[in-house]
């Protein structure tokens, strides 16, 4: 049976070679949030973008749950891009406490929801990635319904930036 090592070798082979050349995203975002700056890496397999160059949706997930004696960090970025005027975007962030989620705060565009803006200050594309600059701004609050209704009683001032690049979503 000298054909087994011979399968399983070129099925390895096979697996490196397609995943060799795999481009994935990356960059950081920026976060301050009550005077407290902090650089979040890009999630890479969850961030991407999708439509064409002239009109992309946008989606930056960064996440950093390293053992730095910071608590971890996840927050997500979304928006359309038609002629690269932002717009819809929606802002999601998780709060930890003793490295244990406890809640998660939302923006959206509307003032009532946190009035959200973000601006893009560069973009590019090489192939089927997208580099993009750019910042935010908003008022994050705490939502009984995944942002459809934000409580800005208890709000929280968030202003940041990204510089991140983005692969197309396959």
């Amino acid at each position: 049976m000298t054909f087994r090592p011979h399968l399983v070798l070129a099925t390895c082979l096979a697996t490196f070679l397609a995943t060799a050349n795999y481009a994935q995203s990356s960059g950081t975002v920026t976060l301050i949030v009550a005077d407290q700056e902090r650089a979040i890496p890009v999630w890479a397999e969850q961030s991407d973008w999708s439509g064409s160059e002239s009109w992309p949706s946008i989606n930056i997930y960064a996440r950093d749950f390293s053992d730095n004696g910071e608590e971890p960090a996840l927050i997500s970025l979304s928006f359309e891009a038609s002629g690269w005027q932002p717009s819809v975007p929606e802002m999601d962030m998780v709060l930890y406490e003793n490295r244990k989620s406890v809640g998660t705060l939302f923006a959206r565009e509307e003032e009532e929801r946190g009035g959200l803006t973000v601006i893009v200050d560069s973009h590019a594309f090489d192939g089927t990635s997208l580099s993009l600059t750019g910042s935010f701004v908003a008022m994050l609050g705490p939502s009984d319904n995944y942002g459809n209704d934000i409580d800005l009683s208890q709000g929280v001032s968030v202003t940041g930036t990204f510089d991140v690049v983005l692969e197309t979503l396959e």
